[in-house]
């Protein structure tokens, strides 16, 4: 029987001590929250966050919105610090918080883009974390401000310096891909010029001759992505450097071109072939091209515009006079003007090969010189004329009110 009572003495008193203990634990914790929220009324946020850990280890059951002030407050506090020590020291609580809520699944992944940054600012500043967070906020459709994508794309670009050699082909194809990814952010954002010139900035101090792209090429095009859209986007993205740093004519070139063509056998696809091939100088091959290309457009404007594509390879790169003087007069719509002005310098040039007599030869000009007015260069116009037949030469031909010409079959008037 003593026993028995001093056993539920012993219960009783150990009851009572744990209800205490775990009154005062409880009391303890209020208090910790209620001066932590005092502190945040005062805008002290370092006392804050301060309050808020020795809260977490007493209360023991943080829910996700204390975990939120708690984060808060970490990132005011590192915000407002001046001394960069301590500032990155409130970075590295921030982080810690972080990875806690990581654990709980209480981080929300709206804040990804503060949470690469916060990365940026710890005392071991944690360049490939930053990465991984800044690609969830790209992935996630995240709003990114301009300083946002500029310190992506930087810590991008020194992680590349800093990597091992093995590593490098893979971030070495990203920051290529992520260029023109970005481009669009901020294009789709109408971000400030400035924006993307300090992104071209960045790109061009890895691209800056085809020897730093060209090399690297082959190993790019074998991990393609698989989907179809995906594949033609990267393709395109490639052919464009290429373009840009003249590397238009090289054999990795029409490596592009044959894969944009197997892949997507549209305009665009025809067109690049057509560049490869003017490249190549043979222009047979993209007068074919382009022609092709009319045919499979919709848009009047781009038929125009390759029509005289083609009377321009036919006149400057050919030299086929008489050829790109047909055409010329066949060109209507935006680009009439220009393949009139054209028209006139095929007859100029011709002009000592057209007519039996010196007179007959100087008459051309004349027709140049109305092929000129009518294309509204009325400097060439004049240019013109003052090489045709003098008053005198018009004189001694007997004053004729025009004059014939075989070889354009038209009449020009001499008054």
């Amino acid at each position: 029987m003593k026993k028995l009572v001093l056993f539920g003495f012993l219960t009783f008193t150990s009851i009572l001590s744990f209800a205490q203990n775990d009154s005062v634990q409880k009391r303890e914790c209020k208090r910790m929250r209620f001066l932590a929220g005092e502190e945040l009324k005062l805008k002290n946020f370092a006392g804050a966050l301060s309050y808020y850990q020795k809260a977490e280890v007493i209360c023991g059951n943080f829910d996700k919105a204390a975990y939120e002030r708690m984060a808060q407050s970490a990132s005011n506090a590192s915000a407002r610090e001046t001394d960069e020590v301590k500032k990155a020291l409130f970075a590295d609580s921030l982080i810690s918080i972080y990875n806690r809520m990581d654990e709980k699944s209480f981080f929300d992944n709206k804040n990804a883009l503060i949470r690469a940054g916060v990365y940026l600012r710890t005392t071991a500043k944690d360049r490939a974390k930053a990465d991984d967070w800044y690609t969830v906020s790209l992935k996630n459709g995240l709003q990114f401000k301009e300083s946002h994508l500029l310190t992506y794309y930087n810590n991008l670009y020194q992680m590349y310096f800093a990597s091992k050699d093995d590593l490098k082909g893979a971030i070495k194809k990203r920051l290529i891909n992520d260029y023109f990814v970005l481009s669009k952010v901020a294009t789709d954002a109408a971000m400030t010029p400035k924006t993307q010139e300090n992104l071209t900035k960045i790109f061009n101090s890895l691209i800056k001759t085809c020897d730093d792209i060209l090399p690297d090429l082959a190993g790019f095009m074998k991990s393609l992505p698989q989907e179809k859209e995906a594949k033609i986007k990267t393709v395109n993205n490639f052919m464009t450097i290429l373009k840009d740093k003249g590397c238009s004519g090289s054999k990795e070139y029409e490596m592009l071109v044959d894969t944009i063509i197997k892949v997507d056998n549209s305009i665009d696809a025809v067109l690049a072939k057509a560049s490869l091939q003017m490249a190549k100088e043979r222009y047979d091959d993209v007068i074919s091209s382009y022609r092709t290309a009319i045919n499979m457009s919709t848009s009047s404007t781009q038929k125009e515009d390759l029509e005289y594509e083609i009377l321009e390879i036919i006149f400057y790169k050919k030299v086929n006079l008489r050829g790109a003087y047909n055409m010329a007069l066949g060109i209507n719509g935006s680009k009439r003007s220009k393949a009139l002005e054209i028209a006139a310098d095929c007859v100029a040039q011709l002009a000592n090969s057209c007519g039996s007599s010196t007179f007959e030869r100087k008459c051309n000009y004349l027709y140049a010189a109305e092929l000129a007015q009518r294309a509204g260069d009325g400097g060439k116009a004049s240019r013109y004329r003052a090489m045709g037949p003098s008053s005198t030469e018009i004189f001694t031909e007997g004053n004729p009110s025009s004059a014939s010409l075989s070889c354009w079959g038209v009449s020009v008037s001499l008054k």
